[in-house]
């Protein structure tokens, strides 16, 4: 019997984004704004990079750090929405339940408001 040799799946930009947002969260108004540095994932690690190498539509992971935390939040995926010289916005797509709550608690004991939806948490302005 001959066995056949299946092709590995090429890992798409979905799967292992060439990107990494590194970044503090400083406001919470009706959006996450936090400043931070793009980093560009290669074999040997990453390098800094400039937001003008991102483009709409790339995904990025991006490590949220907040104030009182010991461990980032982890944001396993986001979307690219605009780049605007320093500035990206992104919209996250995947973050664990255990990373959304603790951000979702962060946020309403920073601003003493409880958020209704998932909106605020979803959209992160990023200054790099």
């Amino acid at each position: 019997m001959m066995m056949t040799q299946r092709k590995q799946p090429q890992l798409s930009g979905w799967d292992s984004p060439k990107y990494l947002i590194d970044c503090v969260l400083t406001n919470v108004t009706k959006q996450l704004e936090a400043d931070g540095c793009v980093l560009e994932r290669l074999e040997t690690g990453c390098k800094p990079t400039t937001p003008d190498h991102l483009r709409v539509g790339d995904f990025v992971n991006v490590q949220l750090w907040v104030e009182g935390e010991e461990a980032f939040i982890d944001i396993r995926l986001a979307e690219v929405r605009k780049v605007y010289e320093h500035w990206i916005a992104v919209e996250v797509i995947q973050v664990s339940p255990n990373d959304r709550m603790r951000l979702k608690l962060f946020i309403d004991t920073s601003t003493g408001i409880h958020i209704g939806g998932a909106a605020v948490i979803n959209h992160l302005l990023i200054r790099a």
